[in-house]
């Protein structure tokens, strides 16, 4: 791969691999020769060479206290509303059911009523249902994807 005469495309390519020590002794001394005999690309490798020792050098800031507080609230508060809706969730659910199982019972088992009034009342409480689930599951997704959400008139 490497010959004696190096171009400075050659050097610049293998540049980070002599920086990292991960190329051969031949192929060291080879780029160590080209980028002392050549000015731009002695520039990049001392330039490189400092921008590696100062990452090295750098330390992660540390946040004050107060920061992680507030951080730690968020993640409660997300955490508890979370929780809340599920549980608020489950209750609808259990009382719909129930609810849905004493009108079948105390109405369309109901032999005085009508079965046309059955079939009228069943199909505009299924179609009532069906447009507040469809309206809701549109809002919830466009709500995600909106562009024009924080746009006041």
């Amino acid at each position: 791969m490497m010959s004696t005469k190096l171009t400075c495309k050659e050097v610049r390519i293998n540049m980070m691999g002599l920086l990292d020590n991960e190329i051969s002794e031949e192929q060291k001394a080879a780029l160590l020769g080209h980028i002392e005999s050549c000015p731009s690309c002695q520039k990049m490798y001392n330039d490189f060479r400092t921008l590696k020792k100062d990452t090295q050098e750098m330390k992660f800031k540390k946040l004050p206290e107060i920061y992680w507080d507030d951080y730690w609230t968020q993640v409660y508060n997300r955490m508890e509303r979370g929780f809340s809706w599920i549980l608020i969730s489950i209750g609808v659910m259990i009382l719909l059911v129930y609810g849905g199982y004493e009108v079948t019972r105390d109405f369309f088992l109901d032999p005085q009523k009508p079965l046309l009034l059955k079939i009228g009342v069943g199909a505009f409480t299924a179609g009532i249902i069906v447009l507040f689930v469809s309206v809701l599951r549109e809002k919830l997704m466009i709500r995600k994807i909106d562009k024009y959400r924080s746009v006041e008139r």
